[in-house]
């Protein structure tokens, strides 16, 4: 007798992804007013006349926020999808691992002895964020439709 794999149920698996997709937005919200303090500071060319202690927190929420979508990362590969969902679950799979990495090189960008940005690597991560996000929402509300 051969066992059935098991894979999800869809309100199960519709309500975890709910709540991951919550935690990376209230996560994003909470890190942007140091993203964009950081932000104006590059523009202006005034990192290094910022206080110690104020880059120093920037760049500590910032590998906070690496933190916590390595998680969501983790949490991700871990879903068991509904049958309907394997493609494209493993696609938000690949896409968020992905958005992780770019928010890790935007943290390792931040060199906190020096007071320093690596202004290339932050930039790409920047764009890259932006777009894999873009993406990943995009598959999760594929993944939402074909639930409901």
């Amino acid at each position: 007798m051969m066992m059935k794999k098991k894979f999800a149920n869809t309100r199960e698996y519709a309500m975890q992804l709910s709540d991951k997709l919550q935690e990376t937005e209230t996560t994003g919200t909470n890190v942007a007013p140091y993203f964009e303090k950081l932000k104006a500071a590059i523009e202006d060319g005034t990192v290094d006349k910022m206080p110690k202690a104020e880059f120093a927190e920037i760049s500590a929420e910032f590998d906070d926020v690496v933190e916590v979508y390595a998680a969501v990362a983790d949490t991700l590969d871990q879903m068991k999808a509904p049958v309907r969902l394997i493609g494209v679950h493993g696609s938000m799979q690949k896409t968020f691992r992905k958005y992780y990495e770019a928010t890790k090189v935007m943290a390792e960008a931040l060199n906190v002895t020096d007071q320093t940005v690596d202004e290339v690597a932050f930039n790409q991560s920047e764009i890259d964020q932006d777009d894999l996000m873009e993406e990943f929402m995009k598959e999760a509300r594929r993944a939402f439709q074909t639930v409901m």
